[in-house]
């Protein structure tokens, strides 16, 4: 059986180990030495500590040996001895101070390159609020994203959940060029302000025409600012908190139903949106023909159309056709084995 250790083990290179051990021999090295010349010179107890202390520090003072051969090599084993226990414990505080600096400069740099690299990745702007479960979510899809962030808490609390995230201000668009805007697949806008998420709102659409761009507003007068401004979503945080009271009240089993899909117990059950390319065996076939509920486990809950129309609870006579996504519900596995045996995409890779 494999015990995990209560602390963390230390690397045999860290500084505190470095610094024990050098202090350790130069403590053994400074005793041996002043009994030394304690009983091999005749050094009364402080002259024999003086020596050791004039001699390690190679300062001397115009100390001329006048000593027997022992003595003499006494000497030359305290100043080698002590000089290097001296440095090696140096060079370990030396390390101990500058290692928190060179491991975030290097830290900062691995997270540019990682970020450069990213391809259709989502960029949260704000980790507030709502970003840790976005985050959260997004990261157990395996889907790629990288946070801006302002404040240095948030931002901080980001990196200690192991999240790519860049401290800027996203009203910045050099901030939204750091996080690769130009290869992103959707920015999620979720500052504190209106006004904020407006501007973000317009420096994306402009940075990335393609992008798909989802932003949170408060009023009703900025969600229409919003839209204009290149929205593709627009969420009214407290319209959808009301709404979600009030089928609490009316619908109490249908909302707990969509709310416990979140829950851990229920992770591997996913409401998913498949596109349906030219190339997918899926097109010009239909629901009953698939056989999708018998032979995949899936539940098809829509089909969306070429014009944006939403199809719900489609007959098993609904034909499928190339260009349309359609929405299945199931566990992960069933969703991922439907998509690879027809040939569908994730509508966000």
């Amino acid at each position: 059986m494999n015990v995990r250790p209560l602390h963390p083990i230390r690397p045999i290179n860290s500084p505190f180990v470095k610094i024990r051990r050098g202090a350790t021999a130069l403590a053994a090295i400074v005793l041996f030495a002043v009994l030394g010349f304690r009983y091999l010179a005749n050094y009364e107890w402080i002259e024999a500590m003086w020596m050791v202390v004039i001699t390690i520090s190679t300062v001397g003072y115009g100390e001329h040996s006048n000593h027997d051969t022992a003595a003499q090599l006494l000497s030359m084993a305290v100043i080698l001895l002590g000089t290097t226990a001296g440095a090696y414990t140096f060079t370990g505080l030396i390390q101990l101070t500058l290692q928190g600096e060179l491991d975030r400069a290097f830290g900062l740099r691995r997270m540019e390159r990682e970020i450069s690299r990213l391809k259709n990745h989502t960029i949260i702007c704000g980790f507030g609020k709502s970003g840790p479960i976005l985050a959260y979510d997004l990261a157990r899809l395996n889907r790629g994203f990288v946070i801006v962030e302002i404040d240095p808490h948030n931002y901080q609390q980001a990196i200690d959940l192991g999240y790519l995230a860049i401290n800027a201000d996203a009203t910045d668009e050099d901030a939204l060029k750091e996080a690769n805007i130009s290869e992103a697949g959707a920015i999620v806008v979720a500052l504190p302000t209106d006004a904020e998420n407006v501007f973000i709102t317009l420096s994306a659409r402009n940075l990335c025409p393609t992008i798909r761009i989802v932003a949170l507003a408060d009023q009703e007068s900025t969600s229409r600012k919003l839209r204009q401004a290149g929205a593709n979503e627009v969420v009214m945080g407290h319209q959808m908190v009301a709404e979600y009271l009030s089928r609490l009240v009316t619908r109490p089993t249908a909302a707990q139903f969509f709310s416990s899909l979140t829950q851990p117990e229920f992770q591997d059950l996913m409401l998913d949106e498949l596109a349906i390319p030219e190339s997918s065996k899926l097109a010009d076939r239909s629901i009953a023909e698939m056989r999708v509920r018998d032979q995949h486990q899936l539940l098809v809950v829509a089909v969306k159309s070429k014009s944006e129309a939403l199809d719900f609870n489609p007959p098993g006579d609904r034909t499928f056709r190339a260009g349309e996504t359609v929405l299945v519900m199931g566990k992960q596995k069933d969703v991922n084995a439907f998509r690879q045996a027809y040939g569908l995409i994730d509508t966000i890779h």
